[in-house]
C-alpha cells in the first residue's frame, strides 16, 4: 500500500534529502515541492517504518518527515480532525504541529483554535516534548494532515526546527548547533569530566560544557571570549591543534571539534585525537561541505572516521548552515 509524507530539508541540500528517500525506496515519486525545501512524496515504504529505515542509512539531510493521511478544505480541518479523536493516546502528550507556504492562514489562531478542541476532549496537550504529533501543512485552500508518534517523526519539533532562547552570556550562535546535536543524537554527555574543544576560538562551545558541569582543555591560538578568561576549570592552550595532540598527556571524556577547515583535514585532527579520548569516549564534529558533490566528500570523510570512531550519527541540523554535525563514539 502506498504512503505518503512530508519530508523537509534545508533548502540548500533539498535535492540531496530526496536522493536520501529515493534510496531506501526506488519507486517513489516526489509528487510537488509545497514550499523552499519541503516536499511531498509517495512512497511504497510504510510511514511507520521510514524513520528507522532513515536512521538505519545514517541519512544526513532529511530533518523531518510526517505522513500524510487526509487532505481536507481548510474549512474542513476542524471537523476532520474531531473525528479522529479516538485514534489518540489520552495518557500520552500530544502537539499540534502547523506550517504552511501561504500568509493567508494564521497558524497561531487556527493551532488555537485546535487546540481549544482538544483540551475540551480531554488530550494532554503540550508543545514541548510530545509523545503523539499532528501535523498539518496548509496551502491556500487546502490542509495536508496526518497522525503520528513523535519518535517516527525524526524530530519532535515542527520541520526539526529546533529552537533555543539567547542567553545573556551567551558568546555566538555556533552554541545552538552543539546544543541541537545534543538533543537529536540523544547524546549523554557526563555530568563531570573532562573535554577538550579543538578550535575553539571565541569559545562558545566551551562555554556550552562548562555549563554543563565540564572541565574544558579549549586549543585555538586565538583568544577566548572574556567571560571565560577567570574561569579556572577552563585551560586555553594558544596552539594549533596539530602542535598541542603530540604533546597532549590528558585523556578526555569528550573532544568537540567545530574547525573551519577541508572535510577530511577535520577528520585527519580527529583520528589523532581519539589517541586521548577515554574508551567509550564521546565526540562531536562538524563537516563544512562544498557546493557540490556533497554526498561524495561525507562518503569519504566518514570513511576515514570509521577507522578509530563508530559514527553514532550524521545530520545537517537546523542550525547548521553549509556542514553537517557527526556524532561519533570510540571504537574498540
Amino acid at each position: 500500500m502506498r504512503s505518503q509524507v512530508i519530508f523537509t530539508a534545508s533548502p540548500e541540500f533539498a535535492q540531496v534529502a530526496l536522493n536520501e528517500i529515493q534510496t531506501l525506496d526506488r519507486q517513489s515519486k516526489l509528487i510537488q515541492w509545497l514550499d523552499s525545501g519541503i516536499g511531498l512524496i509517495e512512497l511504497d515504504t510504510p510511514f511507520s517504518n521510514l524513520a528507522a529505515q532513515i536512521s538505519m542509512i545514517k541519512a544526513a539531510f532529511i530533518r523531518h518527515i510526517c505522513p500524510v493521511m487526509e487532505t481536507v478544505a481548510i474549512e474542513n480541518l476542524q471537523s476532520a480532525i474531531a473525528a479522529q479523536i479516538a485514534l489518540f493516546d489520552r495518557a500520552s502528550t500530544l502537539s499540534v504541529q502547523i506550517r504552511s507556504n501561504t500568509k493567508d492562514i494564521n497558524r497561531s489562531e487556527l493551532r488555537n483554535l485546535l487546540v481549544d478542541d482538544l483540551i475540551a476532549a480531554g488530550l494532554k496537550v503540550e508543545a514541548k516534548d510530545p509523545a503523539q504529533i499532528i501535523s498539518i501543512f496548509c496551502t491556500k485552500e487546502i490542509a495536508y494532515l496526518g497522525f503520528s508518534h513523535a519518535v517516527e517523526n525524526l524530530s519532535n519539533w515542527a520541520g526539526g526546527m529546533h529552537r533555543f532562547a539567547h542567553e545573556a552570556d551567551q558568546i555566538s550562535r555556533a552554541e545552538f548547533k552543539l546544543l541541537e546535536a545534543i538533543g537529536v543524537f540523544n547524546l549523554q554527555l557526563p555530568a563531570e569530566g573532562l573535554a577538550l574543544d579543538l578550535g575553539a576560538s571565541p569559545g562558545g562551545w566551551t562555554r556550552v560544557l562548562r555549563n554543563r558541569g565540564l572541565s574544558v582543555v579549549a586549543v585555538d591560538p586565538g583568544d577566548l571570549a572574556e567571560s571565560l578568561q577567570s574561569d579556572s576549570n577552563i585551560t586555553h592552550s594558544r596552539q594549533l591543534v596539530q602542535q598541542y595532540l603530540p604533546n597532549c598527556r590528558d585523556r578526555f571524556d569528550l573532544i568537540v571539534n567545530d574547525m573551519r577547515m577541508a572535510p577530511v583535514d577535520s577528520a585527519k585532527n580527529m583520528i589523532a585525537a581519539s589517541s586521548v579520548l577515554k574508551e567509550n569516549g564521546l565526540a562531536i564534529m562538524t563537516l563544512k561541505l562544498p557546493s557540490k558533490g556533497v554526498k561524495t566528500v561525507i562518503d569519504r570523510t566518514t570513511a576515514l572516521l570509521e577507522n578509530n570512531y563508530e559514527v553514532i550519527g550524521i545530520r545537517n541540523l537546523f542550525h547548521n548552515r553549509q556542514e553537517v554535525t557527526v556524532s561519533l563514539a570510540k571504537s574498540e
